[in-house]
């Protein structure tokens, strides 16, 4: 018998699939009941409507964002280091999770995606904001808007990510190497 954590999880995963798959008009409360393998009454124990669950999937979806890249992060490290260590484990994050990364691409882009949002999970957003802040105090990267950075850097990887998953093999066979991209980003926002 499943746990109530466990449901709440299978009811979370099954969201995001559907929502991968067609989209938010296109994941009812009764398909995603039916995917987690529970009764659609069930998901109101955890969700008071859709709504409210899609904000419940990404709110999982930012705090294992966040346990991924953050909580490897070393603030005694010089920036610059850092910053290949953030590049990397975000790289690999998108990369590991493609059904993260498409409802992410969705949810992001989606009138869901408010300033309230935002501010309602801010372990996320706060924690990269102040990851580009500690390089700017650093002297070592331009003294740009932190949300500049975090679309730059963070959108790259994401993009990144999505090209090796679904040209990989073919860019390969083409000796295509991306080993250098993140030192070209590193040079756009690298201080002078």
């Amino acid at each position: 018998m499943e746990t109530l954590q466990e449901k709440r999880i299978s009811i979370i995963k099954s969201g995001m699939e559907l929502i991968n798959e067609h989209g938010f008009h296109g994941c009812p409360i009764s398909q995603v009941a039916k995917k987690a393998g529970v009764a659609a009454g069930t998901i109101y124990t955890y969700f008071e409507n859709k709504e409210d669950m899609i904000y419940g999937i990404f709110k999982e979806v930012i705090q294992k964002q966040y346990e991924a890249v953050a909580s490897k992060d070393k603030p005694e490290l010089p920036f610059q280091e850092r910053f290949f260590k953030f590049w990397e484990n975000i790289s690999e994050f998108y990369f590991q999770n493609p059904e993260i990364q498409g409802f992410l691409d969705q949810f992001l882009k989606s009138p869901y995606n408010t300033e309230e949002v935002h501010r309602e999970n801010p372990l996320w957003f706060e924690w990269t904001e102040n990851f580009y802040l500690d390089g700017i105090r650093q002297g070592a990267i331009k003294d740009i808007n932190p949300i500049i950075l975090k679309i730059l850097v963070n959108e790259s990887a994401h993009s990144l990510a999505k090209v090796k998953r679904n040209f990989g093999q073919k860019l390969e066979k083409k000796n295509v190497d991306f080993s250098s991209y993140p030192f070209m980003i590193w040079d756009a926002i690298k201080a002078n």
